[in-house]
């Protein structure tokens, strides 16, 4: 049982998290929808160019400043705590001018950049209407991130749900449809995936100022924080870099050894591999600004690491499991027949983002007591070990040794970071309760594997719909049964099932069941 001072850290976490985890999993089927119309509409070649695309751009967004992000998110709650107005205004409009400074720069270099980036680089010269197109991405990327950014350090989810996981992704789906439709190509995706960001920056700005403020357009004279907000950000900004590099780099090495299809390909099984880090992003949306509160009232945040880790890896071993042994038929069921071929890549790449989430959010409690400069040589030996692994394996195995690249950095740097989270901090995020987790997913696939294979043999792709259903509902089951969960986790159940309006029959529920 978390002690009281961190129970009511922990509720907003795991409010927070519900609201994240809604929009997230609506997010995902929305770009899922997205990259499938495009996949199968424009083919592989097309897929792996528009994915180029959206590397190079993924790496521009944060060269204009993506870090500020945890500035505004570490610093606003505590002014927010100090019931300082002006210096919230102020590190608005302080992340807002560096932004955007930083954006117009960016995407002037991209813009100008890129016949030689594409011909050069990749060696293709479809690439360079798409990268020209994205170029004005960062800009907006950035004053739309800092508004929602902003929300999120008032320890508020909802309006990130509402913006980027379903309003973003609705008009990116249907502008990029009805643009495909007219003939466009590629270059509809480009532009309906422009409209969203555009479009819901707006939509931010909105709900920033009519739900939280007014803010920008209150009266109050702004205290500006550029010098503080540089400083604490700065180790982030090359971490962020590093980091952005490290989830495009083998997209980078697979253009350069291989070709657009085979980039296609992988670009199937990474996004599938990072759905296992849903509930980290979910319960992450506020970890910073609930670990930098947690700081400015000087209270302990060790339990609440090592409840979120907990939380955390109780949902995602299951998918891990899942991803790693039918991770052909898997991609066959989301992408087509084609790209069953990515299987192998995904079951590694599931095991690289496993062992990122089973650390919890160690990063974001070093983040909010000032260890940024550790996180950047973490990212830095990350990136470099990435690197290294892909000029090796890619010429030899293609896109398997572009996983491995990733999967073994990612379980580098994370046992890393367990091991400074000690250093640091004194905490771990592991607990005993984990083994109980590990115990229930093996059972549950274990079952349902024989009695799928008796019933079909050999399994159609299309079984781990009903197979899927089976495995999740005995693994809840036998960890329910082995005591899994703690009698707070049952508190928080019960809870949602009382603001729900099923109070007894929940109650009713985890009584059988436990």
């Amino acid at each position: 049982m978390p002690e009281d001072e961190n129970r009511e850290i922990l509720n907003t976490l795991a409010k927070g998290a519900g609201i994240t985890a809604f929009g997230m999993f609506a997010s995902k089927f929305f770009t899922y929808l997205y990259r499938a119309l495009v996949g199968r509409a424009l083919g592989p070649e097309a897929y792996g160019q528009l994915s180029t695309g959206m590397m190079i751009i993924g790496i521009g967004i944060t060269l204009a400043g993506g870090p500020i992000r945890n500035g505004i998110k570490n610093f606003i709650p505590r002014f927010r705590h100090e019931n300082d107005i002006a210096s919230i205004k102020g590190i608005i409009i302080s992340a807002l001018g560096i932004s955007f400074v930083g954006s117009v720069a960016v995407g002037g270099v991209i813009f100008y950049s890129a016949e030689f980036i594409a011909i050069q680089l990749f060696n293709t010269q479809e690439l360079i209407p798409i990268i020209r197109g994205f170029a004005v991405v960062p800009l907006l990327s950035r004053i739309y991130n800092t508004f929602i950014d902003v929300t999120l350090a008032y320890n508020t989810a909802r309006y990130k749900v509402i913006t980027t996981n379903f309003f973003q992704n609705i008009v990116q789906l249907l502008v990029t449809a009805i643009l495909i439709s007219t003939g466009m190509g590629v270059m509809g995706a480009v532009w309906g995936w422009i409209s969203g960001v555009f479009l819901s920056g707006i939509l931010a700005f909105y709900l920033m100022e009519t739900r939280l403020g007014p803010i920008l357009t209150s009266k109050e004279k702004p205290k500006y924080h550029h010098r503080k907000l540089i400083k604490y950000s700065y180790p982030l900004m090359l971490s962020g870099i590093m980091g952005i590099m490290q989830g495009w780099v083998d997209t980078a090495f697979l253009n350069y050894y291989m070709d657009s299809a085979a980039v296609g390909l992988y670009n199937a099984a990474y996004p599938t591999a990072v759905l296992i880090l849903l509930p980290e992003k979910a319960l992450g949306t506020l970890t910073l600004s609930s670990f930098s509160e947690q700081e400015a009232k000087d209270e302990d945040s060790g339990n609440t690491l090592k409840t979120t880790a907990r939380w955390v890896f109780m949902f995602t071993f299951p998918s891990f499991l899942i991803m790693t042994v039918f991770s052909g038929e898997l991609l066959h069921l989301l992408f087509g027949s084609e790209y069953a071929k990515a299987g192998l890549s995904l079951s590694i790449l599931a095991l690289g983002n496993m062992a990122a989430s089973s650390t919890g959010h160690i990063g974001d409690l070093m983040k909010s007591n000032g260890h940024t400069r550790a996180i950047f040589y973490n990212n830095f030996s990350n990136l470099l070990l990435n690197i290294i692994i892909n000029i090796i394996l890619i010429p030899r195995i293609g896109i398997v040794g572009a996983a491995v690249a990733t999967a073994s950095s990612n379980i580098f740097v994370n046992i890393l970071l367990a091991g400074e989270s000690w250093r640091y901090e004194k905490v771990t995020p592991f607990t005993k309760k984990m083994f109980k987790t590990v115990i229930s997913g093996i059972l549950s696939l274990g079952v349902t594997y024989l009695v799928f294979q008796q019933i079909f043999s050999p399994a159609p792709y299309w079984i781990l719909i009903p197979a899927g259903v089976v495995f999740f509902s005995l693994y809840t089951l036998i960890l329910l049964k082995i005591g899994g969960l703690t009698d707070y986790d049952k508190e928080i159940i019960s809870t949602i099932g009382r603001k729900t309006g099923y109070h007894k029959e929940v109650s009713r529920l985890l009584e059988i069941l436990t």
